[in-house]
């Protein structure tokens, strides 16, 4: 699949005379501070936005769009919230969409197709699901909040910042990370803290931060599998034209104390980068590069020494269609080797095919240059969709992804119908293939998921409503006879259903069940299981948009022990159909695939998600 030298040459040639176009010809700038995406360290220069100089300019410069009203914002999420996989409710048709909360909270919810510059974990891409993220931010008088989650094929990855102003020019920023990258079986896990000084312009920081790695796989040859460290440093930053920004750094680490083998995992980090992004016409575009003469894996914010680079120059140019960029890349001197180099070229694009008929698309190529390590990839990747509500909708994707490590392919169907004035039909079908190339202990996997689902709710008062939904999923291990969990052949059937009613205008029942019939070649020996998992959870309205629910629920298992759990949860309703949650359960059950979007397990949860019964509202609005 990996297009033929001539026409890598062409494309490297383009994308490069339009990148130098842009910085040629650019008018005055606007001004926009560089921000670290939550994904490929890689990728950018690792400069953390300072919304505490200037708040509401730093606020507004993460929206990226105009804030949308809460009816157009949520007509747009809720099309598509009856899926059968929970993240999809941050669906909105490949465009980022924020919406203004009130009392300085601001929501972002994003959905795109992902390549190696924007990818969960190391930035080896991997087939599957594209990539969904939510964030929240808050913009009070002394503090700003960040919230987010994001998962990808790759993986996922979640955590938080705040900022606090002590007193004019001087600030003090916390920030934690908690990342899964599934393609190479590593946990990473940091957290940092430091006071500041300075202007939004000219700031210098120095902080202390905590790091850990996990190898759960045993793949990476380390002598501890769970390295740690803590550091501290400097960092300082300084805007030298309006959208030109320098930044540098130096940590150390602090005592580390290492398995004999791993002293390099911590070594210091000196690094020095520039971000330039032009404003006016060339508004989206950007050129940035960053130099690290000092580096270790703990030090850095990668996962794997093979894909963390210490020189890494790059540039990027929108073409013209909504969402659509063409970009490259090269990085230079991995920890493994310093003669490693990787080129990465990539073209993301979005065309309207007909009126409610919309393609996007992207092809993105990583070419090894230099060394032994480089990771080369081709991607793949198309998407097809039909907006006619409130009648119908329907979604395809497609996305192929050729690496050394692994081969992988994604597709999936979804299609969403109104049958009457009152119910309404979801489908959805998806196959992932896994064919492994790097490890000989890994198996080739081919997996499916089938799902069915019928909503109805009362024509009249709409104070009853309900959904059911048939799942049924199979995974192939080759060659046959495999027992390792996770991987082995597998056939599961799965029947939900749940009713709500709302009893006056401040409660609301809500019962849900779920059933699984289950043979799983790694469970004894394929034995069929059956699993039954009930809920009741009352409902009680405390302020006009403040509720505060309990519940109790009961998972009786074939094979093993029952559980019980119960717990509360206090949640803000979004104009009745968003809903933020944070609960705690003294005891939890463990079994996310029958829980659905509940958070069942034992501790503190938090949630964001949308009732069945505001969904079913919106879809089957009176005609």
């Amino acid at each position: 699949m990996c297009p033929p030298l001539h026409a890598r040459l062409l494309l490297i040639g383009a994308i490069w005379t339009a990148a130098c176009t842009a910085v040629l010809a650019q008018p005055t700038p606007e001004v926009e501070p560089p921000t670290e995406p939550a994904s490929a360290p890689e990728a950018t220069p690792p400069a953390e936005p300072a919304p505490a100089e200037t708040p509401s300019s730093e606020i507004s410069k993460r929206i990226e769009t105009t804030l949308d009203s809460w009816q157009e914002f949520l007509d747009e999420l809720l099309i598509d919230a009856l899926g059968p996989d929970p993240e999809r409710r941050y669906r909105v048709f490949g465009k980022r969409k924020t919406v203004d909360l009130g009392k300085r909270w601001t929501l972002a919810l994003d959905e795109r197709q992902t390549g190696r510059l924007d990818y969960t974990g190391v930035g080896i891409p991997a087939a599957g699901q594209p990539a969904r993220t939510w964030e929240i931010l808050h913009n009070g008088r002394r503090s700003q909040w960040r919230f987010y989650n994001q998962l990808d094929g790759s993986g996922r990855e979640n955590g938080g910042s705040l900022v606090t102003t002590l007193a004019p020019g001087w600030s003090i920023h916390t920030q934690g990370r908690h990342l899964n990258d599934d393609t190479v079986g590593v946990v990473r896990t940091d957290a940092q803290t430091g006071l500041r000084f300075g202007s939004y312009e000219l700031w210098v920081e120095g902080f202390a931060r905590h790091a850990r790695l996990e190898d759960t796989e045993l793949r990476e040859g380390w002598s501890d599998p769970k390295p740690r460290a803590n550091f501290a440093g400097l960092q300082t930053q300084w805007e030298a034209l309006p959208g030109l920004t320098f930044a540098a750094q130096h940590q150390r680490a602090i005592k580390p104390d290492m398995a004999p083998g791993d002293e390099r995992l911590a070594d210091a980090r000196t690094e020095f980068g520039a971000d330039y992004r032009p404003g006016s016409q060339w508004s989206g575009s950007r050129i940035y590069w960053r130099e690290a003469t000092h580096l270790g894996l703990l030090s850095s914010a990668g996962v794997e020494e093979r894909t963390t680079y210490k020189r890494v120059v790059g540039a990027e140019v929108p073409e013209g269609s909504p969402d659509g960029l063409v970009y490259a890349q090269i990085r230079h001197q991995s920890l493994v080797d310093d003669r490693d180099a990787l080129l990465v070229l990539g073209w993301r694009h979005t065309t309207d095919l007909a009126p409610q008929w919309r393609a996007q698309s992207l092809i993105e190529t990583g070419i090894p240059i230099g060394g032994d390590n480089a990771v080369k990839s081709n991607t793949v990747d198309l998407r097809v969709s039909h907006n006619a509500f409130p009648q119908r909708v329907l979604l395809t994707e497609l996305q192929t992804v050729r690496t050394p490590i692994r081969n992988s392919a994604f597709a999936s169907v979804d299609f969403t119908e109104r049958l009457t004035q009152n119910s309404l039909l979801v489908t959805r079908v998806s196959v992932t293939g896994v064919q492994p190339n790097e490890q000989p202990d890994e198996v080739p996997v081919n997996s499916g998921s089938l799902t069915l689902g019928w909503g109805w709710q009362e024509p009249e008062e709409r104070h009853l409503s309900t959904f059911w939904r048939y799942t049924g999923l199979a995974r192939n291990a080759i060659p046959a006879g495999v027992v390792q969990p996770g991987v082995a052949d597998r056939r599961a059937h799965i029947g939900a259903g749940e009713i709500n009613w709302q009893l006056n205008d401040k409660s609301d029942w809500l019962l849900r069940a779920a059933r699984r019939y289950d043979r799983d070649q790694s469970f004894n020996a394929g034995e069929v299981r059956t699993t039954t998992l009930t809920l009741l959870r009352p409902i009680h309205q405390i302020a006009e948009r403040w509720r505060l629910s309990v519940h109790a629920a009961r998972l009786v298992d074939s094979h093993l022990p029952s559980q019980t759990g119960y717990g509360a949860e206090l949640s803000v309703r979004m104009n009745r159909r968003l809903v933020l949650a944070l609960g705690y359960n003294p005891r939890g059950i463990d079994d996310g695939e029958l829980a659905g979007d509940e958070r069942l397990g034992k501790g503190v949860k938090l949630r964001l998600y949308i009732p069945t019964e505001a969904v079913l509202t919106h879809w089957l609005k009176p005609r």
